[in-house]
């Protein structure tokens, strides 16, 4: 396992015994890589200064008699710390910009980026496109000739609305014989151009790969990868496509107390995503809370990043804890003995297989091209006014405002994902995550289960796919728009995907509601009695199934306004269960994953449960509060089955400030291998009991992290 750290004040080692820097950073942080600064940070628009000797590069003010990077390298891997170099490739200074005006990121509007947006205060950003990738490229090589085993770029970045240089300009003409358009989601260039975007930034990244290796066959290079949330396709970062040309995915899991950072699952969800790309996932969090770089996240909340990252299988990387403790005594101390406890115990963490029932399947094309042709999704809740319309001032003409379209869309995906897998995760459900890039019959074949959670965009290949694995026995979750439109957003209401899903026609959609609008069940199912009454989302779909399926939930007619009686059972279906060759599939004409993941609705996560449990056979089961994270692996060169418990229990509120244990935990499991087992915090063994072929024992105590390990016979 990788257990790394950021040096952040690497200017203070011109005044460190470096022997003893590196010494104590392997003894007391317990680390095996660092990065240390080869360029300032963004926020003075300095990235263009070294701090180390390079040939044709300015250095850093103070550094001109110590070459740090060289100096401290021998030492840092005398104590087997991998070294590698932060440079900055997204921001620059004016002064910088100046003497290189051909190189700046400019906007549709045609103004340098930077002047617009200036995030870090007085600086600009450079496109990928210009001469600008050369000097990017000579830096990268001077960095790996001081002896460092690789590079890690922040950056660089295609900023929104960018960009529409001279050089990309040119670039985008000669493929496409057009120019550059504008944001419209109707016009299939503008798809295109994300692509460019896309393309552009992977072009760079394989020539700075190649940068690397030129000097050193075996170092290695990564950047700040894109994370789950829909959107990325406004910087062009797309973690699945860029990964080919690095040596791990790195993305931030935003773990903050920042409002609308406060999911719970904040570092896992990013790490199985990051684990999805096929690279080793690294998992970024900074060890400060917020802007505040000198007060310490919380020791329960340090910890909780740490297991939830380690738990889903990643590698962590640690911001801001070198030197900060000097002006919080005692605020590295959690960080050390966790790092600590990870260190003693790394033979369990590495060499993992998930051992997982059930896919969520993230779809990156849905990220970039859903917009949906249902008008009811852009009306306010509350008044049902147009969201989407804006007034051309011009002309006095209503137009659609793509962007605000593009954004409902985008919000409805990124909630999708955060309800099934918390849903799944309070469930303990073992559960995987595939890209949509990775869509195959053969990817599907180890699951029982495939969650498609409101993903609107895929293609008919991957639609084929999907019904190969449930042809051939497996079991589909779907809602709402799931798969209806192709991998460019394109609607594609084909008879084959709505048989797959069990639906007739599409006739429309229901007026969107704020609440007051339910759903009933007509039998005894999941939980629910008959005449149960379930919340209905906002949104819902108005359709008719085929035959020979089952209805077991129907829409109740909408509410004319709210506070009236109910207005009895329409004979629209809410539920679809539809036997499809050897398997079956739930279709839900709803939107149940991104409501739940706003509104955290208990029926809606019963519903989830069931269902699952309906269609597949868990091969672990867990018997603990909600509150508790369960990950399990099969180690490869070892056949132990490891089991990782995080327990998420303690403060009503983010950040957390105590954990609160968790008594008398069961894990039962079919497998007739297994001789024993035990608990790695205190290696004390388990009392394992057996009913056949199934076994199961009890942890007496969940304090913040356990690992179970299960020896085979």
């Amino acid at each position: 396992m990788m257990r790394w750290d950021y040096m952040d004040d690497f200017s203070r080692i011109k005044h460190e015994n470096l022997e003893s820097l590196a010494k104590m950073k392997k003894e007391k942080l317990h680390i095996n890589c660092e990065w240390i600064v080869g360029t300032p940070g963004a926020a003075p628009g300095l990235g263009y200064l070294t701090t180390f000797q390079a040939e044709g590069f300015e250095r850093y003010p103070g550094f001109e008699d110590f070459d740090s990077l060289r100096s401290y390298v021998p030492y840092a891997h005398q104590y087997g710390i991998k070294l590698l170099v932060y440079l900055n490739m997204h921001w620059f200074s004016y002064d910088f910009a100046k003497a290189h005006p051909d190189w700046e990121q400019i906007t549709s509007g045609g103004d340098p980026y930077g002047k617009i947006h200036p995030l870090y205060g007085n600086g600009t950003t450079f496109c990928v496109n210009s001469p600008w990738r050369d000097w990017a490229f000579r830096l990268i090589e001077e960095t790996m000739k001081t002896g460092v085993d690789g590079v890690f770029l922040d950056g660089p970045v295609i900023y929104p609305d960018c960009c529409y240089c001279s050089h990309c300009q040119e670039k985008f003409k000669d493929r496409y014989s057009r120019e550059i358009p504008k944001e419209d989601w109707q016009d299939p260039l503008w798809k295109e151009f994300i692509e460019f975007r896309e393309d552009s930034m992977a072009h760079f990244l394989h020539d700075a790969q190649n940068a690397v290796v030129g000097i050193n066959p075996e170092g290695v290079i990564f950047l700040n990868s894109g994370s789950w949330q829909p959107g990325g396709w406004r910087v062009a970062r797309e973690a699945k496509r860029l990964a080919r040309y690095q040596n791990f995915s790195l993305a931030e899991a935003f773990f903050h107390p920042f409002p609308g950072r406060h999911n719970l699952y904040a570092s896992a969800m990013t790490t199985k995503y990051l684990r999805a790309t096929g690279k080793p996932a690294v998992t970024a969090f900074h060890y400060c809370m917020g802007p505040w770089h000198y007060t310490f996240l919380t020791p329960q909340e340090m910890k909780l990043s740490v297991f939830q990252a380690v738990g889903c299988g990643g590698n962590i990387w640690i911001g801001g804890a070198t030197y900060r403790h000097e002006f919080n005594p005692g605020g590295c101390s959690p960080l050390h003995e966790t790092l600590g406890f990870l260190e003693a115990n790394d033979d369990v963490f590495t060499d993992l297989r998930p051992i997982a029932d059930t896919a969520i399947l993230f779809s990156s094309q849905t990220s970039r091209y859903y917009i949906s042709n249902l008008p009811e999704l852009y009306r306010d809740l509350g008044s049902g006014r147009e969201q989407d319309l804006i007034v051309d001032l011009g002309t006095g003409r209503t137009i659609i405002d793509w962007s605000k379209r593009k954004q409902i869309c985008e919000n409805l995906t990124t909630s999708a994902y955060e309800g099934y897998f918390t849903a799944l995760a309070r469930n303990h459900v073992m559960f995987d995550i595939i890209l949509d890039e990775d869509l195959s019959l053969e990817k599907l074949s180890g699951y029982e289960v495939l969650i498609l959670p409101d993903f609107a965009c895929l293609s008919d290949k991957q639609w084929e796919e999907i019904e190969s694995f449930v042809r051939e026995g497996g079991s589909l979750v779907a809602s709402f728009e799931s798969g209806l439109y192709d991998e460019r957003g394109n609607p594609r209401f084909t008879e084959q995907r709505l048989g797959l899903l069990g639906i007739k026609e599409i006739e429309g959609a229901f007026p969107p509601a704020r609440g007051e609008n339910y759903i009933i069940a007509q039998e005894d199912l999941w939980g629910f009695k008959k005449n149960n009454l379930i919340e209905r989302p906002p949104y819902a779909l108005q359709l008719r199934e085929i035959e020979n399926t089952a209805t077991p939930f129907l829409f109740m007619n909408p509410l004319e306004r709210v506070y009236m009686p109910l207005q009895g059972v329409s004979d629209y279906p809410a539920v679809i269960i539809n036997n499809f060759g050897r398997g079956r599939v739930v279709y839900f004409a709803f939107p149940i994953g991104t409501f739940y993941g706003s509104e955290r609705i208990p029926t809606h996560e019963q519903l989830i449960k069931y269902v699952i449990g309906y269609l597949g056979t868990p091969r672990i089961e867990v018997c603990a509060p909600p509150s508790v994270e369960v990950e399990a692996y099969r180690q490869e060169s070892t056949g132990r089955i490891i089991i990782q418990l995080i327990n998420n229990t303690g403060d009503m509120q983010r950040p957390l400030t105590c954990i609160n244990p968790v008594s008398n935990i069961e894990i039962s499991m079919e497998n007739d291998s297994i001789k024993s087992g035990y608990l790695i915090s205190d290696k004390a063994p388990l009392c394992i009991s057996r009913q056949g072929e199934k076994l199961t024992f009890n942890i007496e105590v969940l304090r913040d992290f356990e690992v179970v390990v299960l020896e085979s016979k």
